[in-house]
């Protein structure tokens, strides 16, 4: 997906993107005769609120209480759709949680996780595109989505 234009503020930015996936995914729980609650819009705009790589777990302890209190189930259930539709990536490193991060508006990108601190380290590099288009291609196969994740020791880890 494209990057918000330049000059907006974060919070703008959020919105922005809230105001135009929210539809999306409106639609896409429509085709899969999947309800349409409050709950879910919390969960996406608590979602697109972050800018990190979270577990679920701790999402859901965020949307635990309050005016915006949102059940566990609801929101394991509503990041499977999010990540179905295509809003949210999982990546999985050696843990045992799943991390999440949201993709919509923000450009493709890998991850090189630190196996001793458990650092995510975001990059970039249009040659795996190409050589998964071309792939797909040989294979008459439609690609949805793909993760590349690569294990090791950042530099901070080397040092010490």
């Amino acid at each position: 997906m494209d990057k918000m234009p330049e000059g907006l503020d974060l919070e703008e930015e959020i919105q922005q993107s809230i105001e135009l996936a929210w539809p999306l995914f409106v639609n896409f729980l429509k085709k899969k005769k999947a309800r349409v609650t409050q709950t879910r819009k919390i969960v996406l705009t608590q979602v697109f609120s972050r800018h990190d790589h979270f577990c679920a777990d701790d999402l859901a302890a965020e949307l635990s209480s309050g005016v915006n209190h949102v059940s566990r189930g609801t929101v394991y259930h509503t990041l499977a759709l999010m990540e179905e539709a295509g809003f949210v990536r999982v990546i999985r490193d050696t843990d045992v949680h799943a991390h999440y991060e949201h993709t919509f508006n923000h450009p493709t990108h890998e991850h090189m996780i630190c196996d001793t601190c458990g650092k995510f380290i975001e990059f970039s590099d249009d040659s795996f595109a190409k050589i998964i288009a071309k792939s797909c291609k040989a294979n008459n196969f439609s690609e949805r989505t793909h993760r590349i994740v690569v294990l090791g020791t950042c530099g901070t880890c080397q040092k010490n």
